[in-house]
């Protein structure tokens, strides 16, 4: 049975790093330098795979592309990922403010949608995502100029707590 993450009817965890949402932001105040080199770097095509884990369920390999384009202390993303089971398309938009960053996302398969707060650095980009239908955080990692790796976690309402769920690694 496919699943499709960001179901209100699958408790799937893949939100996508690293999703963020379509539409244009203006930026109140500049991006840290930091953070605007960060941007500047993610320009370009990544592919990558890793492996999911949704509330409930077992491990299942996943690969994926993502596209990032930025300019002017936004980017924006386009994610897709597949496993045997488990499936996301989602794109997102986000701008820079000083060091921190905020958006929208919107997951095309369920038709989720929601926004995005955290903070951008040197080689990081920590983001909470929240929609009516998955709440989540996504610590993106930059290790170099071609490979970051994105982990996510997923608030379990069982629990109170967020869980791991889901680690990519990227390359281009």
């Amino acid at each position: 049975m496919k699943h499709h993450l960001f179901s209100k009817f699958c408790v799937t965890p893949l939100v996508a790093a690293v999703v963020l949402v379509s539409g244009a932001f203006s930026a109140s105040a500049n991006c840290s330098p930091q953070g605007s080199q960060l941007i500047k770097s993610l320009n370009g095509a990544w592919k990558g795979g890793g492996s999911v884990t949704p509330i409930g369920g077992g491990r299942e390999p996943i690969s994926c592309r993502i596209n990032y384009a930025s300019a002017n202390n936004t980017i924006e993303q386009k994610l897709a990922c597949a496993g045997t089971d488990y499936r996301i398309t989602a794109t997102s938009n986000i701008t820079c403010s000083g060091g921190s960053i905020s958006g929208r996302w919107l997951e095309q398969i369920a038709n989720n949608t929601g926004s995005v707060t955290g903070g951008i650095g040197g080689n990081y980009l920590n983001l909470e995502v929240d929609g009516p239908n998955f709440k989540g955080r996504f610590a993106v990692n930059f290790t170099s100029e071609n490979k970051h790796t994105v982990t996510i976690t997923q608030f379990d309402p069982a629990l109170g707590r967020h869980v791991p769920v889901a680690t990519i690694n990227l390359t281009r």
